[in-house]
């Protein structure tokens, strides 16, 4: 194992480790986009369930979002390359887009949710991981902040339904270069689906603001990170009212 490959792999037991959401012998839905992160989450766990025996019954699904030239035969192959069959829902963004005229991201975000915890529930999976990773927490976060008004992002640990489904991140800790040196040195390619929508969307453009931060300065990547663990209450106002005048 190459240091890449254990420093990932040391990352991702402090999140699913020290939180223990993830029991041996469970039934566990590893949602795949097609990307460096969901396959390299997916070679990782499979790695850990065959050499570690940990019994999991591992399942991957795909959600496509029905863009045109998107390849889900792709992700389905490069998922049974890593040694795990995946399963694919159909859904139908771009009408729903147009049907409603809401954000693009917006609507995605809740069609691939939406889809991805029904497959769950009729596959009997108590247990969900989704390959959000450190950059992913901090654009969310500044994504809310700017256009929501609000300071929250994702979790490494998300109960829904009163516990019954437990959403787990568990490359919470692995920052997006991490990812794509992980990807290189165990052969990973990701599936380049496009999104119509991305140079649009208020993701994408919070995604370029945080990323020519980073390249001027490094630091900045772990620091918003570690600054959303390290809020001074004393320092912050009061949460607004019912009644309150707003701004």
């Amino acid at each position: 194992m190459s240091w890449i490959t254990s420093r990932v792999a040391r990352l991702v037991h402090r999140s699913i480790g020290t939180n223990r959401v993830i029991a041996d012998g469970e039934r566990l839905v590893v949602a795949v986009s097609g990307g460096a992160d969901s396959f390299c989450l997916l070679h990782l766990f499979e790695s850990l369930n065959r050499k570690g025996r940990r019994n999991w019954d591992l399942r991957a699904v795909h959600v496509d979002p029905g863009f045109d030239g998107w390849s889900s035969l792709r992700v389905v192959r490069t998922c049974r390359a890593i040694g795990v069959d995946c399963d694919v829902v159909h859904t139908d963004v771009p009408a729903e887009v147009g049907r409603t005229g809401q954000e693009s991201c917006y609507i995605c975000a809740r069609a691939r949710r939406k889809a991805l915890l029904s497959w769950c529930d009729e596959a009997g999976s108590s247990r969900l991981a989704l390959a959000h990773n450190l950059d992913d927490v901090n654009e969310t976060f500044v994504m809310n902040l700017l256009y929501t008004s609000s300071a929250r992002t994702i979790l490494p640990v998300q109960p829904l339904f009163g516990g019954r489904l437990i959403i787990t991140r568990p490359l919470y800790y692995v920052d997006k270069d991490l990812v794509r040196r992980y990807a290189r040195s165990t052969g990973l390619r990701a599936v380049r689906n496009r999104c119509p929508y991305e140079r649009l969307s208020s993701r994408g453009t919070v995604r370029r603001l945080l990323q020519r931060l980073y390249t001027e300065d490094p630091r900045i990547r772990n620091n918003l990170f570690a600054g959303l663990h390290n809020l001074k209450s004393e320092y912050l106002p009061r949460p607004r009212r019912a009644g309150d005048v707003r701004l």
